[in-house]
């Protein structure tokens, strides 16, 4: 008999609380639905500030403020660098809060937690690991000795074929493909090389991603393909295709899993493939998808927990997803590789459940997110669209939903027992928009930044712009913050410290300043000063010298998209800032939803104190009492 968990946590990056409630009314999610009327849901759960994924996946799993844990932003900026040079800070080497599960672990209480932001690396053989932001092959690797170290990576690769079969690269031609057959996008995907052998058989050349450190990590190789009739025919080698031994796949259709052995400079690893040929048009041309691949051992800790994931078989979908979830691109094969995910994650919650039983289990589903930022503003009608647009918007996110509905109701039928406690919580919300805030463009009008001209005087992306520092004064970094270009603090510092809170006032000034209309409201929310971050939690010397938010019918340009910069409380017409949060299980109340206002803190020390688990050292958050049931402490 399998072992159920004392807890499961089901995290949805980007979910929307108010999407769940009006498929619900009208009589879809009937999963989200069991799970309402089993527990509650929290209608008023808000974010940290800023609103983006690290920062909050951080606060859910410890239980503290920016302020404690430190993750201020997406990128972390180091002591000495330039202002717009920093490390990411997905991988939680610079976390400086306990996580709940940590703290668990000293009760002996072990954890299986997977794709969760700013979770590793593990501090204890008690806590089983998986990856990091979206997908292991996406993050540092997490080894046995607690290292971190950027994971190998075959990437997704994508071969055209036109309707004569030549084996010079044709022309990419409008694509016919469609979820619902009334879509017609171009696909703007790079194809990758090939080449026709003397046999008059294709060599697919495979690209990979690199380790920065070790540039040839992994050994080159190609496949072999021949076509015929109703498909395409896929081997290792010529000898291969020759002996037999290769892989039919029809047209429309995926591979089987495709296991293959590659060189690394840790020796041999382990690579799971799967090849999809999917038509291009209807004279015969056909592109060929190979999806991307990890050697996954090194993205796993402990070394046992390693050794057995390693070998389930099927591809973990390292974010390929994200170049087709889009509005040129094939939806529906984004939603196969979701599916693909899925099904990797099912069988490694079982496999833990039968040889090695945890009592908590965290995952998390990021492929919402992405649906946010590449149609809320469609769906909410607020971009700039026609009814098509609208309607694929509307497509996706019921695809997306009904997805993540089938995954909770399997959840309930294999692992939810009836003393699981059972949490689904997202890190924030999304709002549409169609005004893009680029504080950029400000600074520079007002002579605070200055970029050096491009020799050929040619146009280039502000993001892609060489600095001129010995002429700013300020620079805009990540989600809100304004650093100054400090003399004695940055290399090239020009503003005297005498002068330093002259320039914060003049930052808040300009900040102010600036309106999308002269009758329109203004863009943003706040700005602060650096000592005074402390009221939206961010009271740590990570953060800018000037802290500022934005409205929330508003986005920036740097950061933001349809979170991030905005205050947790905005609202568009459909669309919301505040968290999914959903609660059931034991001493959970059944059927209501909760209008206390909550906060990410909450979460860790509610679960903690529900469980009976050592609160996270540094939390900061409160109990949220209202989720119990009335008869609780009689019980417990």
């Amino acid at each position: 008999m399998l072992k159920k968990p004392e807890l499961f946590m089901l995290g949805v990056d980007g979910g929307v609380t108010s999407y769940v409630l009006e498929q619900i009314e009208k009589g879809k999610l009937p999963n989200f639905k069991k799970m309402i009327d089993n527990g509650c849901m929290l209608s008023d759960c808000r974010p940290v500030y800023p609103s983006i994924s690290a920062t909050c996946w951080a606060t859910i799993q410890t239980g503290a403020s920016p302020h404690m844990h430190q993750i201020t932003d997406e990128n972390i900026l180091l002591e000495g660098a330039y202002p717009n040079e920093f490390v990411t800070a997905y991988h939680g080497d610079y976390l400086m809060a306990e996580r709940f599960w940590e703290a668990a672990a000293k009760k002996g209480k072990k954890s299986l937690i997977a794709d969760f932001c700013v979770s590793g690396p593990a501090k204890s053989d008690l806590v089983h690991q998986i990856g990091g932001i979206g997908s292991v092959a996406d993050q540092k690797a997490i080894k046995t000795e607690q290292t971190m170290r950027m994971q190998k990576e075959i990437s997704e690769q994508l071969y055209l074929f036109d309707t004569d079969v030549l084996s010079v690269f044709p022309k990419i031609p409008e694509q016919t493909m469609a979820p619902s057959g009334k879509w017609q996008p171009q696909i703007k995907l790079t194809q990758s090389r090939y080449e026709k052998s003397e046999k008059g058989y294709f060599k697919l050349y495979v690209e990979k991603k690199n380790d920065l450190e070790n540039p040839n990590n992994i050994e080159p190789f190609y496949w072999i393909m021949s076509i015929y009739d109703e498909g395409i025919k896929i081997a290792f080698n010529e000898a291969d295709m020759e002996n037999g031994q290769y892989y039919e796949i029809p047209m429309g259709n995926w591979s089987e899993v495709i296991k293959r052995t590659l060189k690394d400079d840790l020796g041999e690893g382990s690579y799971r493939f799967r090849i999809k040929a999917m038509k291009a048009n209807d004279k015969g041309g056909f592109f060929v998808f190979i999806t991307s691949s990890v050697n996954l051992f090194n993205a796993l800790s402990p070394y046992e927990f390693a050794n057995r994931v390693n070998e389930i078989d099927e591809i973990c979908s390292s974010n390929s997803y994200g170049h087709f979830l889009t509005r040129d691109g094939y939806i529906d094969t984004a939603f196969e590789l979701i599916a693909f995910k899925n099904e990797w994650f099912k069988k490694i919650i079982l496999d833990s459940m039968e040889n090695d039983p945890v009592e908590i289990m965290a995952f998390v589903q990021g492929y919402t997110d992405t649906v946010n930022h590449v149609f809320r503003g469609l769906y909410e009608g607020v971009e700039k669209s026609n009814e098509q647009q609208v309607e694929i918007a509307r497509y996706v996110y019921e695809k997306a939903y009904d997805m993540l509905d089938d995954f909770i109701g399997w959840l309930y039928e294999n692992v939810i027992g009836e003393d699981t406690v059972f949490i689904i919580i997202g890190d924030h919300g999304a709002v549409g928009f169609n005004r893009t805030v680029l504080v950029h463009d400000f600074f520079e009008k007002e002579g605070f930044l200055k970029y050096i001209p491009h020799p050929k005087n040619e146009h280039v992306y502000w993001r892609d712009r060489k600095i001129d520092w010995k002429n700013t004064k300020a620079f805009p970094v990540g989600c809100g913050n304004i650093y100054i270009n400090l003399k004695g603090r940055e290399p090239e510092g020009i503003v005297d410290p005498e002068d330093y809170d002259k320039t914060v006032n003049e930052i808040i000034k300009i900040l102010h300043k600036y309106h999308w209309n002269e009758k329109d409201e203004c863009y943003l929310a706040f700005a602060v000063e650096k000592k005074q971050a402390g009221f939206v939690g961010l009271g740590t010397e990570r953060v800018g010298d000037v802290i500022y938010g934005l409205s929330g019918n508003s986005t920036g340009g740097y950061i933001g998209g349809v979170h991030a910069c905005q205050i947790p409380s905005a609202k568009t017409k459909t669309g919301d800032i505040r968290c999914l949060c959903m609660f059931s299980g034991k001493n959970i109340k059944k059927g209501e939803l909760v209008d206390r206002p909550a906060n990410l803190e909450d979460i860790a020390p509610t679960l903690c104190y529900l469980l009976k688990y050592p609160q996270p050292a540094s939390a900061t958050g409160g109990i949220l009492f209202q989720i119990f049931k009335d008869d609780m402490y009689q019980n417990s």
